[in-house]
């Protein structure tokens, strides 16, 4: 080929490549654009449905009385008798159920109670139970509601890993709502160290990453399934000792509580928790003068440091690691809810709904303070459908 010819050919390939590449260049910044619009309106439309979303819950919020609000920051242990009558007339935000209930129940029976306490209730009930698995099992463990009780997380991902634990928290969804309940006061995620550990048994793994994995998959499963889960016990009972029987303290440093133990907490919060309950465990790195429960201290890293805007709850009342603190059940409740509780666990619930009543009233609790933690529970009752339930 004569020269003059070659250069004109190569100079046309140059010019076609430089082309292809403009036009690739331009294509793929057209893609990226379309994305990031795309993307943007996205937010918008959420941030949008958020608005009107918080709109009407907050309207609902402000056609309450006083008398409701407080009783929806309570959830109750289900009482032995006149159940539908108290329920009727407390308007609690949900009752809790022990193995006792199902033990003198039946499958049936549980389903038609269920049906009766929503039917009294203005705004749809938490009906919740401790169904970890493993040595926590308020239901399964009963063989006229499942054949086999279900196994501790750890046994479940020994024999089938990471799809065993999901195959297990639908299952576990499953099995409550046929029942008529709705809320399960679980995953544990808490880290132990070893087995020596009070919390060990009923703990996933002394690896935070792992016990990370776990919160998140365990809590999609869930959220899926329109159950209400709760990431417990918040800071984390690490090495600590069984707050059901005494006042424990935690003398750990802060950075180790920072990392270890809310490395679990920020995964399961990423994933969308609805609900952390707060141990009563002493956490000397925050407060060392109030248990975490009862700490403004320990709320305030939850809440401004880990970001939660979720239903913040108390562990059980009535353990001694807040009854050996603060003996009056009334004032047990007011300092939970000062301390930023959303909702107690009550197991004289009419005696606190009364203290909470009466501390609103006169300014103690102020009910702005009030509003804030019935919005987040309406939220959450609205996003688990039990708003829809009592239209």
């Amino acid at each position: 080929m004569p020269k003059a010819k070659y250069k004109k050919s190569m100079q046309r390939r140059r010019i076609i490549s430089v082309v292809v590449a403009l036009l690739l260049a331009f294509a793929l910044i057209f893609a990226i654009v379309s994305g990031i619009v795309k993307g943007v309106r996205s937010i918008k439309a959420k941030v949008h449905a958020r608005q009107e979303y918080a709109a009407t819950m907050q309207a609902k919020l402000d056609k309450m009385s006083l008398e409701d609000k407080v009783g929806q920051m309570i959830l109750a242990y289900h009482p032995a008798k006149d159940d539908v009558a108290a329920q009727k007339k407390y308007q609690f935000g949900g009752y809790i159920f022990f193995a006792k209930y199902f033990n003198d129940n039946t499958p049936e029976g549980v389903v038609a109670d269920m049906a009766s306490f929503q039917e009294v209730s203005k705004i749809g009930m938490l009906l919740a139970v401790d169904e970890e698995g493993g040595t926590v099992n308020r239901i399964s463990r009963f063989p006229m509601y499942r054949d086999e009780k279900f196994a501790s997380p750890q046994e479940i991902f020994y024999g089938g890993g990471w799809d065993g634990i999901v195959a297990d928290a639908k299952e576990k969804a499953a099995f409550l709502k046929i029942l008529g309940l709705n809320t399960n006061l679980a995953p544990v995620v808490d880290v132990p160290y070893d087995k020596e550990n009070y919390i060990y048994n009923r703990a996933f793994s002394t690896d935070p990453e792992e016990v990370a994995d776990f919160a998140e998959y365990v809590t999609n499963e869930f959220k899926e399934a329109k159950v209400v889960s709760c990431l417990k016990h918040y800071p984390g009972y690490g090495n600590a000792g069984d707050t059901h029987r005494t006042v424990i303290e935690d003398t750990r440093d802060q950075q180790i509580l920072d990392t270890r133990d809310a490395m679990p907490f920020q995964a399961g919060i990423a994933a969308g928790t609805p609900m952390i309950m707060v141990s009563h465990t002493i956490v000397d790195a925050y407060d060392a003068k109030n248990p975490a429960s009862m700490s403004k201290a320990v709320h305030n890293v939850l809440r401004n440091t880990l970001g939660f805007d979720g239903v913040i709850i108390t562990d059980d009342l009535e353990m001694s690691g807040v009854t050996k603190f603060v003996a009056d059940p009334g004032k047990a409740a007011v300092q939970a809810i000062q301390a930023g509780n959303d909702m107690i666990i009550s197991g004289k619930p009419v005696a606190q709904y009364e203290a909470l009543l009466k501390a609103a009233k006169e300014g103690t609790i102020s009910e702005e303070r009030i509003n804030e933690s019935v919005l987040r529970i309406l939220e959450m009752k609205k996003t688990y459908g039990l708003i829809e339930q009592k239209k």
